[in-house]
């Protein structure tokens, strides 16, 4: 609770800083960034939301400022308005991963399954060793009734980072809904012993 009160004094002087000592208007937007992404990673999104919303009222098309604003929002479960961001964040830049990544998280949260999918797989093209982007496009294609291409992203997931107990686990739930139980159990151990390590 500290950490979220100093951010948020800090977010109530950060106008007065400028005026005091003459900060221009980028390195304004540099302070508000910097001060949103430690707010972010704090979990003070309340703190956060006002951080962005001051460095894109000087440019409405700034990403970082509309991706950290997605972040907070989706932090505060504002879905809605994170996924806006997020859209934004997009259309500006479509090389954006992790708006790709977290744009499928939404779309999974409001079970919109395909687009889900569909924005995992773009994160995926994007960064193809990122072991958790394979791992929510499974959980995705599972909960999407395709088990076989889930058991396929999970097993590429479980290769970028085999010590991950819950992509084993993953994989065993559906290999044990399938009826596969010999495979169920060897995930099962696997997962296991990933913790243990």
């Amino acid at each position: 609770m500290k950490g979220k009160n100093i951010l948020h004094i800090l977010g109530l002087y950060l106008d007065k800083l400028e005026r005091a000592f003459g900060l221009d208007s980028t390195d304004l937007v540099r302070l508000y960034h910097e001060e949103a992404a430690a707010a972010i990673k704090c979990g003070a999104y309340d703190s956060a939301i006002p951080l962005c919303q001051k460095a894109l009222k000087d440019n409405s098309d700034d990403i970082e400022a509309n991706y950290q604003l997605g972040v907070a929002y989706m932090g505060n479960r504002m879905l809605e308005e994170a996924t806006a961001a997020f859209k934004k964040v997009l259309k500006l830049d479509p090389e954006r991963s992790g708006a790709h990544y977290r744009l499928g998280v939404l779309c999974d949260k409001t079970g919109a399954l395909s687009s889900a999918i569909a924005s995992f797989k773009k994160a995926i093209k994007l960064e193809p060793k990122r072991a958790d982007f394979y791992y929510t496009l499974g959980i995705a294609q599972d909960k999407n009734g395709e088990q076989k291409k889930a058991i396929e992203s999970l097993n590429k997931a479980i290769e970028l980072a085999p010590d991950m107990d819950k992509y084993h686990y993953r994989l065993g739930l559906i290999y044990d809904g399938q009826g596969e139980h010999e495979k169920a159990i060897e995930a099962f151990k696997k997962a296991s012993e990933a913790e243990d390590a």
